[in-house]
């Protein structure tokens, strides 16, 4: 496993408006965990809400820091998904956290507060949030939003309510979240893992930054400067426009190194996602995830792949290679690089139609079911997937309809 040098900066302000900062932010180098919280406005204890639960998760990551060390280091190979459940974990129950420190505290009653968090692992970056506190991310100059606000005003835009519509978008609604912590004793949380490239920048920030600078501010900012002048640069246009709320950012930094292999690797998983109709029109940070189930797996020459009839669960991408697609025992065809095949697998375990055998050294990229599912949980991501499915059914179904015509033409068949 890469290892990745950072740089980070964070910085905090109570705004103009406010006479407290509920808001706080946590940089915990031995870790590497970076965290922005923000305390519910308008309720008792929200700086209280914001510092427990960085808090809380930090110490609760420290309890498998010999692990995590060793994991950055490349001496232990843990799986993705077990230091993701540590983070997970950790956020969920540090909901619990703040709901118990509010007990028997009249003046705390209510507190609780919204999450956005990054582990770096290696060159693995994990993100985890709750709430509408954003994590972006800033690759080859472009900015990409990688959490989805758990908010009210966002769920009625993504049901189609327009920004115009005062009855929706304004009043109560404006700040109301349908998921934070301190609420309950566990919190459902949202995760992403990727792998960092050089030169890539992620920005942590509360609400008091990102809806106040505004999504084409922040783009033109994101990109320049180092990560202290970045964070300077999102507070102070904040503080510019008004700052009505607390506004706090955390901007952290992959160095530039020379890693060419892993940046080709990566790009190349990316186009190869994309080479399927499925995944074609995913936004980036909805590619990602689908990326982040992904694994290469490499076949010698003359490895059978699957056969036919045998049930499968795993879609393939051929990265490098070629493979001969094997009916009744008579190869009736060659795959090559940015081919793919199974992809019905995904959906439903049925028998192979085909066996595939490698004819040539072949590297794929394979996702499986449960990596697929796992994606489906995730409403946002799960609505794309799903519209990305219909297109390429709908695109079988058009081609198997012109492939009968066509014989029906041939063969003179009426009806």
């Amino acid at each position: 496993m890469s290892i990745v040098t950072l740089q980070h900066a964070g910085r905090t302000d109570v705004g103009i408006v406010r006479a407290n900062n509920e808001d706080a932010f946590l940089i915990d180098d031995v870790t590497r965990l970076y965290i922005v919280c923000d305390g519910v406005g308008g309720r008792a204890g929200g700086e209280v809400a914001s510092r427990t639960a960085a808090e809380y998760v930090a110490e609760r990551l420290r309890e498998h820091q010999a692990d995590l060390d060793k994991a950055h280091r490349g001496e232990l190979r843990l799986q993705k998904r077990q230091i993701a459940g540590w983070l997970e974990e950790s956020i969920s129950g540090a909901s619990g956290a703040v709901r118990e420190r509010a007990t028997n505290k009249p003046e705390l009653f209510g507190m609780a507060t919204t999450i956005a968090a990054t582990l770096v692992v290696g060159s693995q970056a994990y993100i985890a949030h709750v709430g509408d506190s954003r994590v972006y991310l800033v690759r080859h100059k472009t900015l990409h939003q990688l959490t989805e606000d758990h908010s009210v005003i966002n769920d009625l835009r993504r049901r189609g309510a327009q920004d115009g519509d005062r009855s929706y978008m304004s009043g109560a609604f404006q700040g109301a979240l349908t998921r934070a912590l301190g609420v309950l004793n566990t919190a459902r949380v949202d995760m992403l893992d990727f792998e960092l490239l050089p030169g890539d920048r992620i920005i942590l920030c509360s609400d008091g930054v990102y809806s106040v600078v505004g999504d084409t501010t922040m783009q033109a900012i994101a990109p320049h400067g180092d990560v202290s002048t970045a964070a300077h640069m999102f507070i102070d246009t904040s503080l510019q426009n008004g700052a009505p709320d607390n506004a706090t950012v955390v901007v952290l930094d992959v160095a530039q190194e020379q890693a060419e292999d892993r940046v080709g690797r990566v790009r190349r998983r990316l186009k190869a996602l994309q080479s399927i109709s499925m995944f074609r029109y995913l936004p980036y940070p909805d590619l990602m995830r689908v990326a982040s189930v992904s694994k290469e797996m490499p076949f010698d020459a003359g490895t059978t792949i699957f056969d036919e009839g045998v049930p499968g669960d795993s879609l393939f991408v051929i990265l490098e290679g070629n493979v001969g697609v094997v009916k009744s025992g008579v190869e009736i065809t060659t795959l090559g690089e940015g081919a793919h095949f199974g992809e019905m697998s995904l959906i439903e375990r049925l028998p192979r139609s085909a066996g595939i055998v490698a004819k040539t050294p072949v590297q794929a990229l394979v996702i499986e079911r449960d990596g697929f599912f796992s994606l489906l949980r995730e409403e946002v991501t799960a609505v794309k997937l799903l519209w990305g499915m219909v297109r390429m059914l709908n695109a079988r179904l058009r081609s198997t309809s012109d492939e009968l015509t066509s014989l029906k033409t041939h063969y003179g068949i009426d009806g």
